[in-house]
């Protein structure tokens, strides 16, 4: 079918705007969360994939240094000696007592992340609703960026199939993620938000390839979004991110 033809050309510039925006994406998500933080007065760490925050002054702290250390040059707590275990445990406990956990602020923060991946689809729907492009002629560099930019909300329906499968396949029942923890925090079933950002990101995707991307792009577009993808998340996650943040 003509349609359906895979124009080369194209196909490795959409996988270098889906390598970008998986490594943007990540980046900008963790900045949503650091954003949060900072405004509530935290200090915090950017890594490739992942954000840390702790109270202002929390890494001066002399029992967090010594902590610290001892996990950097002994490693593992199994491979403390039983006065080792001690003292760690002391110093923790000490730390916790100085530096207490604020469960509201751990979820503002939580809710951070998201909250920037969704608005930033959000902005990017605003441009393709704003110039209003229906001829494909029309279609330009600006209206290729919006519709980047609305993808990202993939990340949810990412996440979600991710964390099924491995329920599936480990059985597993409790995971890290960002709407998992926003979920408990508000006291429903772990899956609701993770569920309800997954069909709301495969609604919003779904429109935005069948609806907006023009025809003669479509097949090549998905195409080079499944390899662009993948090979964004292994370039970032195994080589690149780990070389800039080390």
């Amino acid at each position: 079918m003509s349609f359906c033809k895979i124009s080369w050309n194209h196909f490795w510039i959409f996988v270098v705007g889906f390598m970008l925006s998986t490594i943007i994406g990540t980046q900008t998500h963790e900045l949503g969360h650091i954003a949060v933080a900072e405004s509530l007065g935290y200090e915090t760490t950017l890594s490739y994939g992942s954000m840390s925050h702790n109270y202002e002054g929390f890494s001066e702290d002399e029992a967090v240094i010594e902590w610290r250390k001892m996990f950097e040059e002994i490693g593992s707590y199994d491979n403390f000696t039983k006065n080792q275990k001690e003292r760690a445990n002391t110093l923790y406990d000490t730390i916790k007592l100085k530096f207490p956990n604020n469960p509201t602020h751990s979820f503002y923060v939580t809710l951070g992340g998201p909250a920037q991946t969704i608005l930033t689809c959000f902005i990017g729907l605003f441009l393709l609703a704003y110039r209003n492009t229906t001829r494909e002629e029309h279609f330009k560099t600006i209206d290729w960026l919006a519709v980047f930019m609305s993808l990202f909300i993939l990340r949810e329906v990412f996440n979600t199939v991710k964390a099924g499968i491995i329920h599936f396949i480990k059985g597993t029942n409790r995971f890290s993620g960002d709407e998992f923890g926003i979920s408990t925090y508000l006291g429903f079933n772990q899956w609701t938000v993770p569920i309800m950002t997954a069909i709301l990101g495969a609604i919003i995707a779904g429109f935005v390839i069948f609806m907006i991307v023009p025809l003669r792009y479509r097949c090549t577009f998905v195409l080079a979004g499944f390899f662009g993808s993948i090979i964004g998340f292994i370039l970032w996650f195994n080589y690149l991110g780990p070389w800039l943040f080390s």
